[in-house]
């Protein structure tokens, strides 16, 4: 297995930068995602890593080997693309021999590979077909067969999950995830989409304008965000402006345009901050609950007017103004409300106090 590490990479065409001092380290068999919006920089980070591309300046070590002026094949980082890129006169075994011809395997060791890998990727009855003949998640298993059949020591995937629809996207997530981790390759993969990522994670690089925003497991990124940027990207949230004007015990009492809502926290009074509340942490109540206070201030009520209900299935989500200010709770069970006026309630654990 191979480790990657990552010295102050930067890219630049012309006047734009790209990529700007980027440091990681990939450990051995990590299954690691680049995410972030488009243009920032994550697609042309796993070009260079794949030596499709050649940094403005910095270092790639693959274990303890300098890799950075070494063409694709030289470092053995194969990259499976949007398209998958099968040839379409092959047969599945054809389209996974051809990786291995090229490099010159015996013929007895190319059939034991071309077994070994249609087996992870669940694919040995379909050997023979042609890519016409499958499905896009069956195609998507034989690009992934094709690049694994060579043994890489660093699997790149580009958004490999793009050209699938949401069903088969959910299928083939695990499925990724089962394929790398049973054959402890190190991968790297790229994904727009921040679902795919929180699930099939080890571990997460946010990028942002060619920079590194964070880098940690799925649940870091989620549960604390570094910032106001992460915490919106990373899944659903409300941020609200506010500042610290007290404290009571280990709570901070936030002064917002929603109310005043206490978090917990180590800032200090007078700093401007903003607070982050996941919309699935905000229980909502109408009748009489609307009223009700609770003099436990680790639980804020604020309350509301009920503008807009949307049935999700398995969920609903819910716009709640106050003061001028909307708010976003879901409701699991759905909760099916016309408008009017609501309580909201959550916890001050819940509530994430942010730099400004």
């Amino acid at each position: 297995m191979t480790s990657v590490q990552l010295e102050h990479l930067h890219k630049q065409f012309g006047q734009t930068v790209a990529l700007d001092d980027i440091n990681l380290q990939i450990a051995a068999g990590e299954l690691f995602f680049l995410l972030g919006p488009s243009g920032c920089g994550k697609t042309t980070l796993l070009r260079i890593i794949a030596g499709l591309l050649q940094p403005t300046s910095g270092r790639i070590n693959f274990n303890d080997r300098d890799v950075t002026q070494l063409g694709t094949e030289k470092r053995n980082a194969v990259m499976c693309f949007q398209s998958y890129a099968l040839w379409p006169h092959m047969s599945v075994r054809e389209n996974i021999r051809f990786g291995l011809r090229v490099r010159k395997m015996p013929a007895n060791q190319q059939r034991k590979q071309i077994d070994s890998v249609l087996a992870l990727v669940q694919m040995q009855q379909y050997a023979d077909r042609r890519p016409n003949e499958l499905s896009g998640g069956q195609q998507q298993r034989v690009a992934l067969a094709r690049a694994l059949a060579v043994k890489p020591a660093c699997l790149l995937l580009d958004e490999p999950l793009s050209n699938l629809d949401a069903k088969l996207r959910l299928e083939m997530r695990s499925e990724i995830r089962r394929i790398c981790k049973s054959g402890g390759y190190t991968t790297i993969y790229v994904t727009h989409d921040q679902k795919e990522a929180l699930s099939v994670a080890d571990r997460i690089a946010l990028l942002k304008d060619g920079r590194l925003v964070q880098v940690g497991t799925p649940a870091d990124l989620y549960q604390r965000p570094a910032n106001s940027f992460v915490a919106d990207f990373i899944g659903q949230t409300n941020l609200i402006a506010g500042m610290v004007v007290g404290r009571q015990g280990d709570l901070l009492k936030i002064e917002t345009p929603a109310g005043m809502i206490n978090a917990k926290g180590a800032s200090l009074g007078g700093q401007n901050v903003v607070v982050s509340i996941r919309p699935e942490q905000i229980h909502l109540s109408r009748n009489g609950d609307v009223h009700a206070t609770s003099s436990k201030p680790e639980i804020n009520h604020l309350r509301g007017w009920l503008d807009q209900t949307t049935f999700l299935g398995e969920s609903s989500e819910h716009v709640v103004s106050i003061n001028g200010h909307q708010l976003k709770a879901i409701s699991s069970p759905p909760m099916m409300e016309s408008a009017g006026e609501v309580g909201l309630q959550f916890s001050a654990a819940d509530v994430m106090v942010l730099p400004e």
